[in-house]
């Protein structure tokens, strides 16, 4: 083997993983005409033994691929019209149109040939070998029945075959395995004696794509790809699509999933994978604000959430599918409140002379537990001079009862409680109330 041979051999080997037998020695009379110009190889296209596969590492002008028996050089046919598609890996693929029939079946050996970049022709003999023999050939069917949410099961057949790439004759491989692999399925099938198998395939909402490949030893895979009649998804909420909840607080936001069937009606939607678009938090303790969950086989969810965060848009989302339409997002407006509201305040005496202050505190929509330090205030006139009789600390959210003993505060006026506010709560103050005899 000569350097230039050794050279594209193993280049070849590097970046297409191409045995290194293919390229063998040239004749003296087809050497290169471009000492570095021949990283190419050709070789049977695995789809079709009538046809040739060239790989290189870019586009070739002017290819063309002369077929000779082997330590001859008489050129037998030249594979031409080639179409080049970008490998997803490394370099370019080119498929020739199919060859006129040649006289035998067997082995032949390939030259390639091509314009370079400067406009020289070059020669690339004993670029690869054409094995002109019978080869398994899969298809598959096209599907005509489209698949839907309502109707998610399609039925794929196909047909394995040997055939002859000279007279183009196909006879039935029966009892070789065929593989058939797709987003929703893996599976391996026996031809039948005539060659053909079938498979059903059903899809889900979570579903990426609906394709089906078949493989069989020897054969180029084949794909086909059932019509779709995609549905729309409907998320309802069940709590309001705007809330108020205090800074801090925690809340719910729940609803149902549904798509819009060809019958125009609303249907529950399983397994649908739900997420969260564009929320984005402050965290607290390692934990973030929320987690959305999937309930009752996804046909619902419920998102708990934590206002670790100022005013914001939440939205609810779910994962795209190859039977939905599009994707739908529904959004919830969140104004965080921060200011506590006080309800049901009073003040009550009793026959032992203790004061006792009840009620209730809420901070904005949802739960909170937090405590801060509110102030229990008296004045004469209800307007001014008012003194604290007791500091005491409440839930943001919860009731309020606490009890002054005799002799510890005066007697008539007017009764307030008092919060002086902090970094994220605004300062406020309650309705004043007077005391009450049971």
């Amino acid at each position: 083997m000569s350097a230039r041979t050794t050279r594209t051999a193993t280049a070849l080997v590097a970046a297409f993983g191409i045995a290194a037998t293919m390229v063998a020695a040239a004749p003296g009379s087809l050497a290169a005409t471009a000492a570095d110009a021949c990283d190419v190889v050709a070789v049977t296209d695995l789809a079709d033994a009538a046809r040739v596969q060239v790989d290189a590492f870019g586009a070739l002008k002017d290819l063309r691929v002369d077929v000779r028996a082997p330590g001859t050089t008489q050129v037998l046919a030249t594979a031409q019209g080639f179409e080049s598609t970008a490998r997803p890996d490394f370099g370019v693929r080119h498929r020739s149109a199919a060859l006129p029939a040649l006289a035998s079946l067997g082995r032949y050996a390939l030259d390639v040939r091509y314009t370079d970049a400067a406009g020289k022709a070059v020669t690339c003999a004993d670029s690869g070998e054409l094995r002109y023999l019978p080869h398994p050939v899969v298809t598959l069917d096209p599907v005509s029945a489209p698949v839907s949410l309502e109707k998610p099961t399609a039925t794929v057949t196909g047909k394995l075959t040997l055939r002859n790439p000279r007279t183009r004759a196909e006879t039935p491989l029966k009892g070789r395995q065929v593989w058939l692999r797709g987003a929703e399925m893996s599976e391996s099938v026996v031809a039948g004696s005539d060659g053909t198998f079938s498979t059903s395939v059903t899809y889900t909402a979570r579903s990426t794509s609906t394709a089906v490949t078949a493989k069989a030893d020897g054969a180029a895979p084949t794909t086909t790809e059932p019509p779709v009649e995609k549905r729309k998804v409907v998320i309802a909420l069940d709590t309001p699509s705007s809330v108020a909840p205090g800074y801090e607080s925690r809340f719910r936001i729940s609803g149902k999933v549904f798509y819009r069937g060809g019958d125009g009606a609303l249907h529950p939607l399983t397994g649908t994978d739900f997420v969260t678009a564009g929320d984005t938090c402050e965290t607290w303790g390692g934990e973030a604000c929320g987690k959305l969950s999937p309930g009752e086989w996804g046909r619902t969810f419920y998102w708990d959430r934590y206002t670790l965060h100022g005013d914001t848009v939440l939205v609810v989302t779910h994962s795209p599918g190859a039977l939905l339409d599009g994707v739908t997002r529904t959004a919830v407006t969140v104004k965080v409140d921060r200011t506590v509201a006080f309800s049901g305040l009073k003040a009550t005496k009793d026959a032992a002379g203790r004061l006792t202050v009840q009620g209730s505190t809420r901070l904005g929509f949802g739960t909170n537990s937090t405590y801060d330090l509110y102030r229990i205030q008296h004045s004469a006139d209800g307007k001014t001079g008012w003194k604290t009789y007791r500091s005491t600390y409440i839930k943001r959210t919860g009731s309020i009862l606490r009890t002054l003993e005799p002799g510890t505060f005066p007697a008539g006026g007017a009764w307030r409680i008092h919060f002086e506010g902090s970094k994220v709560l605004e300062p406020v103050t309650s309705p004043t109330f007077t005391v009450v005899t049971p």
